[in-house]
């Protein structure tokens, strides 16, 4: 489910005049790490009996051994309790609260840039947007899950330099990215213009 990727972006306080630029409007990260277990995690193991199941106990509470050691020091990710919230929190519940603060509807934007880590998750997202009633079409979307795959936390980076250096942007039009993060149940929304 992971690809690895290094992405970056050039900060600036003026735009570049040789190119286009792109102005950072708004972000808005929303966390629900104090209402759901960790969802990925490595260097520990969950409790899965009373009194705390789901605690994470690290590995230097551990006895290691030669048998333990790999399993302690491995990428673990609870798939089931991703299935069960990431779009429920990550959209159902985060972008009423974001729509609230910022005024915004989906036909405000030009583009939308989600990362979503398989296929799996897209036409869910998509049935989200339809339940939130913030629907923003399909030729609007843009992803390069299927050729860079997931890069984790580089992934809207990536995604950010192919889109721009693949679309003849405009001056005034606007992009909606979207960001869930599994690890700890985080949801990142954050507006783009181009300029």
């Amino acid at each position: 489910m992971l690809s690895d990727g290094a992405g970056a972006m050039w900060l600036s306080d003026r735009p570049d005049p040789l190119q286009r630029s792109l102005r950072l409007d708004w972000i808005d990260i929303i966390s629900y790490a104090d209402q759901i277990e960790a969802c990925m995690y490595f260097g520990a193991v969950k409790e899965s009996g009373q009194p705390d199941p789901g605690r994470l106990v690290g590995w230097a509470a551990q006895a290691l051994t030669t048998e333990n050691a790999p399993l302690l020091m491995s990428m673990k990710q609870d798939v089931k309790l991703l299935n069960d919230h990431i779009v429920r929190l990550a959209w159902e519940d985060a972008l009423p609260r974001v729509m609230a603060r910022r005024d915004m509807e989906a036909g405000d934007f030009d583009f939308f840039l989600p990362h979503y880590s398989s296929h799996y998750f897209r036409e869910r997202l998509f049935k989200a947007m339809e339940k939130t009633g913030f629907c923003i079409p399909y030729d609007k979307w843009f992803t390069n899950l299927y050729t860079k795959g997931n890069t984790g936390s580089a992934s809207i980076f990536i995604m950010l330099d192919e889109f721009v250096k693949t679309r003849d942007l405009q001056p005034g039009e606007k992009i909606l990215c979207f960001v869930p993060e599994s690890g700890r149940f985080t949801s990142c929304f954050f507006q783009i213009g181009v300029v």
